[in-house]
């Protein structure tokens, strides 16, 4: 069995995707609240930099799927990305919703789940200004310990790494990892790696097992997938739906 990832004897993780977003709009302070609540002892949230440097928990480079805004990201600054409603789209009840900054979802989850960052940004220009911010928010929280970083974006992770080598972090892959001491998340010391559930196999997650590398799986919602991850020994499911995670986890693992 691979070593607990935050050595507390936790060897498996309800991962809420961008919260409990199957109940609440994504990447919320209610979806993040209800993911807690529902049972997931880690939080998924993707966040990125606004133009005037403040690191914000958002999904998509530009504002129109998940707000009543326009434009992209990285070119409005966070005052105004905040005056706009993100969850209206959802449901009228999330009416007023905001975009939250990360230190607003560090202090919600502090001393209660684990927290994954996923790191987004188009190109490589202005990866080095993410990583330092989101470093300096996480370490003002004093939250190291409770945070793992992750990015498809491997540069990203090059640069976390070289900047704070005891930072915990796992690459996102979209397919599968064929694993050698000479892949990237042995050559710069992962602690795991974030993959696509659908291109999985048992046999993948023994060899990266052997490796000393966490497996988790995203993003898994159906009832069968789950339990079909959860048996093959991942580590952690992503999903939109943490309470299902629970449930089937409960029977499977006790």
């Amino acid at each position: 069995m691979v070593h607990s990832l935050f050595g507390d004897g936790v060897h498996f993780y309800n991962v809420a995707h961008r919260g409990f977003s199957a109940a609440a709009p994504e990447n919320t302070m209610s979806a993040f609240e209800k993911g807690i609540k529902a049972g997931a002892n880690m939080l998924e949230m993707d966040v990125m930099l606004t133009s005037d440097g403040q690191v914000i928990v958002f999904h998509d480079y530009r504002l129109g799927r998940t707000t009543n805004g326009a434009g992209l990201v990285n070119r409005l600054p966070a005052s105004h990305i905040r005056s706009l409603d993100a969850g209206i789209w959802f449901d009228q009840k999330y009416r007023e919703e905001k975009v939250p900054l990360l230190d607003e979802v560090l202090e919600l989850a502090k001393g209660r789940v684990r927290l994954n960052i996923e790191m987004k940004h188009r190109r490589h220009d202005g990866a080095a200004s993410l990583v330092e911010r989101c470093i300096r928010v996480v370490e003002r929280h004093h939250m190291s310990d409770e945070v793992i970083f992750s990015s498809f974006n491997l540069e990203t992770l090059r640069l976390l790494h070289y900047s704070k080598p005891h930072l915990r972090f796992a690459p996102l892959y979209r397919h599968n990892l064929n694993p050698t001491p000479r892949s990237f998340p042995l050559q710069y010391g992962a602690q795991g790696v974030v993959l696509n559930h659908l291109f999985l196999n048992r046999t993948v997650v023994r060899q990266l097992h052997n490796l000393g590398l966490r497996v988790f799986v995203y993003t898994v919602n159906g009832l069968r997938r789950i339990e079909k991850m959860i048996g093959m020994g991942v580590d952690g499911v992503i999903s939109d739906n943490p309470a299902l995670v629970k449930s089937v986890a409960g029977q499977i693992l006790g």
